[in-house]
């Protein structure tokens, strides 16, 4: 995964909810460009930061054995403009679970203030087409600097 978002894992309750950080400090290279003079946290990197959430949550529930896509969004709100720097606290709670993927919803907070949140539909798949050999969403590195456990070598 190029953007992985999340800088730590906090909260992994299978079937239940997740709960991750992540620090902006206002010098990350894209402020430059979104918003130049006013450097907010960008609207689809808070939708990302609640997909991969959402994404360890159900993956985690088969041990990490399908990839887990975003599908679809179906609703999402911004009430208030995550400004760096900020500590961002990010949740996502399953709302409904079958063999072939989820539904969840997630927020973004900034202490107990509500920056984002959104409801979500994840799939799961045995692969991605087209893509290299191995894992594409939870590649050992990932799983290895989050400190989950994955399946092991089996698992390509």
């Amino acid at each position: 995964m190029r953007w992985d978002l999340l800088e730590k894992i906090e909260v992994l309750d299978k079937g239940r909810r997740s709960g991750a950080r992540r620090s902006f400090h206002g010098l990350e290279d894209f402020f430059d460009e979104h918003y130049p003079g006013h450097r907010v946290v960008p609207e689809t990197l808070l939708l990302e930061m609640i997909a991969q959430a959402a994404g360890v949550l159900v993956g985690y529930a088969d041990k990490f054995q399908k990839e887990v896509i975003l599908a679809k969004i179906s609703e999402a709100k911004f009430p208030v403009q995550a400004e760096p720097p900020c500590m961002l606290l990010v949740e996502a709670r399953l709302e409904e679970a079958r063999e072939e993927g989820a539904w969840v919803f997630g927020t973004v907070k900034i202490k107990d203030q509500v920056v984002a949140e959104a409801r979500m539909l994840l799939v799961r798949m045995d692969k991605v087409a087209g893509a290299p050999e191995g894992p594409v969403v939870f590649s050992d590195k990932f799983l290895k600097h989050h400190g989950l456990t994955g399946p092991g070598p089996e698992r390509a």
